[in-house]
């Protein structure tokens, strides 16, 4: 606080990183009292609200990618405003809004100011391509724990989303995206799945994964866009998806377990051995470290948890199973992790896709490789384990509460011992 004359004054510095964005480096309010202990109250209340007001002011600078006009938004903001550029707020804008920013640009004599309110900065193009760009950087942060194949089909649909966007509307900017492109696109999907037979549910998510992306853009820029409006009810009926048909337990034994005569290659057939008695995801094997492998225990089991090779599908898919019957052959034969295939499990799935249905080996059209943990589960299913054993067992979420350290290897492998094949 600072005296003048009988009246106390309250005075604070700038903070450094906004002293551009004000036409002095200190802030002086007079506080309309001469008694000490009524302007040190009023004095106390004005430094909380600027506190809070320049951690507004951080915490949107860190969102903002675009630097170019990050300045004009941020005052803008200061006076109360959302940033919108000249031609938007002359055609948009309710006129109390208009009228209240011309009064408060007429108020103040800063020039940048008045540029902010009135939107006489343009602001700079953000065309799809851009927004997506910026939403790949914007996402690096949560993409950190998974590895470089999850991240390439993390963003692989993301990209191609975006991608069939542009072929129907062309590369706009995001500011210029109306409610027509958006039913362009829905259109073009609808088209598309006619001719191609494709899921609805291909067309939703590609409406989700475009509309996340403007939507990226518009909160990083503040941009004045209704998001929602445009995208509102665009998603198709979905329909049920064909269900993976599960392998039967003589198609198992007698072609499965016997594909190398066929010519399959040693490595593409071990995985099979190992799904078959132990029903985990293709993804959760190629994955195995030698750590998580421990064939000298007392039990032979694998450890499926979170390592530099891959995160898991959800929390409930770490597990420890033993390895009994085909899996424990397949990782004697292996003698540690997968070689060839560590860290590849697309690439494993579709050799043996390709294999078998060149060589007309499946059963019919809706089985694949991953049939293989639908007829684990239904294996299971037949031996009536405890619930809670056949989630655990699955790495499925168990419904109930957890309570305990859940079921021990011995409870696991005993369960598992009734139906694993003799190899």
């Amino acid at each position: 606080m600072k005296k003048r004359g009988r009246k106390f004054h309250f005075q604070k510095r700038v903070p450094k990183d906004f002293q551009k964005l004000f036409s002095k480096d200190v802030i002086q309010i007079p506080l309309g009292t001469d008694s000490e202990v009524v302007a040190l109250q009023r004095a106390s209340n004005f430094n909380l609200i600027l506190e809070d007001f320049w951690k507004g002011l951080i915490d949107f600078s860190e969102d903002v990618i675009d630097q170019k006009f990050h300045d004009v938004v941020v005052r803008a903001k200061m006076c109360g405003f959302q940033y919108l550029p000249k031609k938007e707020l002359i055609q948009e804008a309710p006129l109390p809004e208009f009228v209240n920013r011309l009064n408060s640009a007429d108020a103040v004599a800063d020039k940048h100011i008045k540029e902010a309110i009135l939107g006489g900065v343009e602001v700079s193009s953000i065309t799809l391509s851009k927004a997506r760009k910026e939403y790949f950087q914007y996402e690096e942060g949560n993409l950190k724990a998974l590895s470089e194949n999850q991240i390439r089909k993390w963003r692989n649909p993301r990209k191609r989303a975006v991608k069939n966007f542009i072929k129907v509307i062309g590369d706009k900017p995001v500011t210029e995206i109306t409610r027509k492109d958006v039913l362009d696109f829905r259109s073009w999907w609808i088209s598309r799945i006619e001719k191609k037979g494709l899921a609805a549910n291909s067309a939703n998510k590609e409406f989700g994964f475009v509309k996340k992306i403007i939507g990226t853009a518009i909160d990083n820029h503040s941009l004045s866009i209704p998001i929602d409006t445009i995208f509102k009810g665009i998603a198709l009926k979905k329909v049920e998806k064909t269900t993976r048909h599960p392998f039967s337990n003589t198609f198992i034994k007698d072609v499965l377990l016997r594909t190398k005569e066929y010519g399959l290659n040693e490595e593409a057939q071990l995985l099979i051995f190992a799904m078959t008695d132990t029903g985990a995801r293709i993804g959760e094997l190629t994955g195995l470290e030698e750590e998580d492998i421990f064939l000298d225990a007392t039990i032979p089991h694998i450890k499926i948890r979170p390592n530099q090779t891959r995160v898991l599908k959800t929390v409930q898919s770490e597990r420890d199973l033993p390895l009994v019957g085909a899996s424990l052959y397949a990782f004697k034969t292996l003698d540690g992790s997968f070689k060839c295939y560590f860290g590849k499990p697309d690439l494993i799935s579709s050799t043996i896709n390709k294999f078998y249905r060149e060589n007309n080996l499946f059963p019919s059209k809706h089985h694949s490789l991953y049939s293989l943990r639908h007829s684990f589960e239904d294996r299971l299913t037949a031996v009536e384990p405890p619930e809670k054993v056949q989630a655990v067992l699955m790495g499925h979420k168990y419904l109930r509460e957890r309570y305990g350290s859940g079921s021990s290897l011995v409870q696991k492998k005993s369960w598992l011992d009734k139906i694993a094949f003799k190899m």
